[in-house]
């Protein structure tokens, strides 16, 4: 478990802190991104469980790609999402499993598949997720020099991977270790909960009763059909980033507000509010402007 133990007397402290965190956690993404651009492949398979940071590893795939002339199309297997009815409000007594494979169309994405060789236009369904549907697709022409890179939460299911007929490279981003802030632990899992709190409700309007609502199911999933097979992707990396807690502290407080004392998830949120007790807030303006958190925060 790893640890952590600081005080910071002052914002320059704070400061120095945001930017060897992130430093170190740069580092860390720069040799799992080298491994996979230099293994010389056509297809790459980004994985990892949510708010895990994947879109920012796939910046930084695509940006690794073009320094040696390669073109990368990035394929959500969110846009291969069903179309579906149920609303963004908790269900009484039933669970919605976004996780799962039965949610994909493994019809149309086979079918994307097959048709991506070179020369060819291939369409890729695009999903709206305030619609809950399907709306139309775009299209992406395959050069001799291009990377399709699938990223989503269930690369690693064998029910996608056994499509992939070519070679192909997995990556796979995860917050690996609990860690304990200043004497408090926060288990890995928790992290990227928390991370999965604020950014649900900022950018898909969710509030904190329905995120906590979704998260056994979200934890359930992990546990059958990701990380059994998570060793598909010979790549891994973690995600944690060490000023991250108390950068969350304000934004998670704001979001857990919400719950009211007749929730079933107030005593869950309450505890997890008071594991900031110790921890000082750090302002997002000591981000740099392409730190994995402006995932889960917006763009500055």
């Amino acid at each position: 478990m790893k640890e952590i133990n600081i005080t910071f007397k002052n914002e320059n402290e704070k400061l120095d802190f945001v930017l060897k965190s992130e430093s170190l956690f740069e580092n860390r993404l720069d040799s799992a991104s080298k491994e996979v651009v230099e293994s010389d492949v056509s297809c790459v398979l980004l994985s990892g469980p949510t708010c895990a940071g994947k879109t920012t590893t796939a910046q930084k795939l695509i940006s690794d790609f073009n320094k040696i002339g390669k073109n990368v199309t990035v394929i959500s297997l969110d846009d291969f999402f069903k179309d579906r009815i149920e609303q963004r409000e908790v269900q009484h007594g039933k669970k919605i499993d976004y996780d799962s494979v039965d949610v994909l169309d493994l019809e149309e994405l086979e079918r994307c598949i097959k048709s991506a060789t070179v020369g060819n236009i291939i369409k890729v369904p695009k999903f709206d997720f305030l619609t809950q549907s399907r709306q139309g697709y775009t299209e992406h022409y395959i050069s001799e020099n291009e990377v399709l890179m699938f990223e989503g939460i269930q690369a690693v299911y064998p029910e996608i991977t056994r499509l992939f007929k070519t070679n192909f490279k997995g990556i796979f981003i995860d917050v690996q270790n609990d860690v304990t802030i200043n004497g408090t632990e926060f288990k890995k899992q928790e992290i990227r909960l928390v991370r999965r709190l604020v950014r649900d409700r900022k950018f898909r309007g969710a509030s904190a009763d329905f995120t906590f609502f979704l998260w056994e199911t979200v934890r359930d999933n992990e546990k059958k059909s990701i990380y059994p097979n998570k060793d598909v992707c010979k790549v891994q990396v973690d995600s944690f980033i060490e000023h991250e807690m108390f950068l969350m502290k304000d934004f998670v407080a704001e979001v857990l507000s919400e719950i009211k004392q007749d929730s079933k998830y107030y005593t869950k949120a309450q505890k997890l509010l008071s594991k900031f007790d110790n921890l000082q807030s750090i302002s997002y303006d000591y981000i740099p402007k392409n730190s994995l958190y402006t995932e889960f925060l917006g763009k500055k």
